[in-house]
């Protein structure tokens, strides 16, 4: 039919207020177009919009939010702007000044009893946020994405199920939200719902698990090592240690404990965390010798707050130290030392006596010629087997459920002279095609598995230790954590620098300087293959 006479005539532009989906067909006569609808947003949302906090495992499992930011310096109006992934949500016409914050609830009465009603908030949303960790995706009125991101439950112990959020430290920053290392914990219990807490604790990284004792040899006790990395003293009176991520709380600091600028404190277990009548110890405890996680958290007044440190570390060895190195991208590794140096700057890593020296982790279309070499560094010879276990060392890609995993020989155990080789291959055959003949140099096929083109590790371990169940403890003696970019920024910040044309371009890593530490690409470089040889 004809235009409606009840219909209104505009000439001139359509000025929207809000994001708003607008339908037009053109008319002719009595003929009608066929509908074309289409949906126009409004302001500088995807700009300005961020998420910047998260309480997806409240204490309450009613009581989740998300909290959303203003970062930019224009009021937007979130209308048609949608949560899509992880939870579901469609925004009314609400404005957002800058700098100001919105909460989005899963249960409005829920959010009210343990927040307050007098916050600004919308919902409810629908599903809920795991408390496993998972997607979270935020849209603009077009469906386009503003934020996607991954986050996990295990980044901050004290974020999942013990009350506090997890929030991001610079809302308006680019980095990714997929990493642990742009989150905190809320500086308190509850979040921080509607307000920025930062600036209430000591930075993320001003104090750190920097050396540990976890398997003393005669006359020795376990010790734990914190580090004031910053320019001020810091009060850890009240802050907590722990083994245990079900209980954050076993070890309480003394109150007044101050760590100087750049300064030190060292805990030993038989005077304080492992000691009953010490006041501060609530639940004794000592570090294990097969590896675990150790947790730093700030407190006061006999709670937890918000400051968080979490550091695994792998088995031990007997009276070797395990702590911080830091390495040329600028992240840092937590492996073993050369010297135990408590209270004072961590000695080098603990080198040899075997590492690896080259790595062909990609041979492009030769596909099976994969291979890793061993080398000897010490000044004497290395038996690759534990007689008092009776096991042999192990190679495998580093991973605590290795797809490649290759016991050393037993029955004949090998030994390394000062300089000697070993060869490790994916396929004898595909090796032998590929390098030809490599003589006077043991070569073992480790079969199924193969390392990942993609970035992956390769480590060689010594047995320490069997349980009662016949699980073996192995202590890792040289790990390689390859990547296979020259640009693939971490989670840190820093770059990979791991050399590109080992990555399927017919060259293999070789380490530089074999007496120096490996798990760094510093200290490696994209050459040839050359399976036997030394040389650089």
């Amino acid at each position: 039919g004809r235009v409606s006479p009840r219909a209104i005539e505009y000439v001139g532009p359509l000025t929207l207020s809000r994001s708003t989906p607008v339908a037009a067909r053109s008319v002719r006569g009595a003929s009608w177009s066929a509908l074309n609808e289409a949906v126009f947003g409004v302001g500088p949302v995807a700009e300005s919009l961020r998420i910047s906090e998260l309480m997806y495992h409240p204490a309450d499992p009613n009581a989740e939010y998300v909290e959303l930011a203003n970062v930019g310096s224009q009021t937007i109006d979130l209308s048609r702007v949608a949560f899509t992934d992880g939870i579901q949500f469609t925004f009314p016409s609400v404005e957002l000044a800058p700098g100001a914050y919105l909460l989005v609830a899963e249960d409005m009465a829920a959010f009210a009893a343990a927040y307050g009603a007098d916050l600004p908030v919308v919902g409810p949303y629908s599903g809920k946020l795991s408390n496993a960790g998972e997607r979270v995706a935020l849209r603009d009125a077009t469906g386009a994405i503003i934020q996607s991101f991954t986050y996990c439950d295990d980044w901050y112990a004290i974020t999942d199920g013990q009350g506090f959020s997890l929030t991001a430290k610079d809302p308006a920053g680019s980095d990714s939200l997929d990493c642990q290392s742009v989150w905190r914990p809320s500086a308190r219990a509850g979040g921080s719902p509607g307000f920025d807490d930062s600036g209430i604790l000591p930075e993320p990284g001003a104090v750190v698990i920097n050396e540990i004792l976890a398997y003393p040899g005669p006359g020795q006790s376990d010790w734990i090592e914190l580090r004031n990395t910053t320019d001020a003293p810091i009060d850890v009176g009240g802050w907590f240690l722990s083994d245990g991520s079900q209980n954050l709380m076993k070890y309480e600091i003394a109150p007044g404990t101050v760590i100087g600028s750049g300064g030190y404190l060292v805990l030993r277990e038989d005077e304080t965390f492992g000691r009953a009548d010490d006041p501060g110890c609530h639940v004794p405890f000592a570090l294990s010798r097969d590896g675990e996680t150790l947790y730093l958290h700030s407190g006061g007044d006999g709670m937890l707050t918000g400051y968080s440190v979490r550091q695994r570390f792998g088995a031990s060895q007997t009276a070797v130290t395990i702590g911080r190195h830091a390495t040329s991208t600028g992240s840092c590794d937590f492996i073993a030392l050369d010297v135990a140096t408590p209270g004072a700057a961590n000695a080098s890593p603990k080198v040899g006596p075997v590492v690896i020296s080259q790595i062909m982790y990609n041979p492009g279309s030769r596909l099976k010629a994969e291979y890793v070499q061993l080398l000897n560094v010490s000044e004497s010879p290395v038996t690759l087997y534990d007689d008092a276990l009776g096991l042999p060392w192990r190679f495998s890609d580093g991973s605590d459920d290795p797809s490649i995993e290759l016991l050393l020989p037993a029955d004949e155990p090998l030994t390394l002279e000062p300089g000697g080789q070993i060869l490790l291959v994916k396929d004898r055959v595909s090796f032998a095609v590929a390098y030809g003949v490599v003589a006077n140099v043991p070569i073992l096929a480790w079969g199924p598995g193969t390392l990942s083109g993609g970035g992956g590790q390769a480590c060689i371990s010594r047995p320490i230790g069997v349980a009662d169940d016949g699980a073996v403890t192995w202590v890792c003696i040289d790990r390689v954590g390859y990547r296979d970019e020259t640009d693939w920024g971490d989670c840190a910040g820093s770059a990979s620098l791991w050399p590109a044309g080992a990555d399927g371009q017919g060259l293999a890593l070789h380490r530089i300087a074999p007496a120096a530490y490996g798990n760094d690409p510093a200290n490696w470089r994209a050459a040839p293959p050359s399976p036997g040889e030394i040389g650089l």
